[in-house]
């Protein structure tokens, strides 16, 4: 994982508070695609345990990996029952096979060049991978215009929260390519899609803002006038439109 992957840490507060979690029914959908039991669960890059705790509330043996030591501090608390390995999944050392690995939001952080192969090495054959994402989009096109507009005139753009418009994420061109497809090692693939819409007050859409590591890597005197200009846009706070995108295969 790369370093930028640990700067959360030092918003730990805002990433709680602010971040969406994840739906009841994808939970459900992994842990049936996974089989009976299931058997072992590694989480790859747990963070405060946004998805976590709606798996170890299903009684799974969990083990999470964590790269941010205040992050995983905050896990522990989540999720007591689990196993917490603070650390990066390059340097993981499976003591076990596993029938289910999952990474929520973090999977682009695990070197491209080795994930597929930690991920087959880590589970049991036909053992089942779950890759899966949150993506917002402010619902109000005016206002996610004017915010977007701030993101620009920031040099915020690939990772900006405004990328994409409630429009957009309707359109089939916005499923992300897992890589999933092209490593044969791995079969079965499936992909769903779920939609919720969420209010935010001003402060919570602010702390999630804070929460994003391309405004985080700001300096903060620019961080902080960005935030200006986008309360003065939200006024008392705004309705997102979230989707979770989930990408599901099995080791062959």
């Amino acid at each position: 994982m790369t370093e930028r992957n640990v700067i959360f840490g030092e918003a730990v507060e805002q990433y709680e508070s602010a971040r969406a979690g994840y739906p009841d029914e994808l939970v459900s959908d992994v842990l049936a695609y996974a089989g009976p039991g299931p058997g072992p669960v590694l989480e790859v890059g747990a963070g405060s345990g946004k998805a976590s705790v709606g798996f170890a509330a299903r009684g799974v043996d969990l083990t999470c990996v964590e790269p941010d030591p205040r992050m995983a501090g905050v896990l522990r608390g989540h999720c007591p029952g689990a196993r917490i390995v603070v650390g990066v999944f390059e340097d993981f050392q499976p003591d076990r096979a596993f029938q289910l690995l999952y990474c929520a939001q973090a999977w682009h952080w695990v070197d491209p060049e080795r994930r597929w192969d930690l991920a087959h090495a880590a589970l049991a054959p036909g053992g089942g991978l779950a890759l899966f994402w949150n993506i917002y989009s402010v619902t109000d096109p005016a206002v996610h215009r004017a915010l977007a507009e701030i993101d620009a005139r920031n040099g915020v753009d690939s990772s900006s929260l405004h990328r994409y418009s409630a429009s957009e994420l309707d359109d089939d061109f916005f499923a992300r390519d897992h890589g999933l497809a092209q490593d044969r090692r791995f079969t079965d693939l499936e992909e769903r899609r779920y939609r919720r819409s969420e209010w935010y007050p001003a402060e919570r859409y602010l702390d999630l803002i804070r929460s994003i590591s391309a405004y985080r890597i700001l300096p903060a005197e620019q961080r902080e006038a960005l935030l200006g200009d986008m309360a003065a846009v939200i006024g008392d706070g705004l309705d997102l439109t979230i989707l979770t995108d989930l990408a599901l295969a099995r080791r062959a």
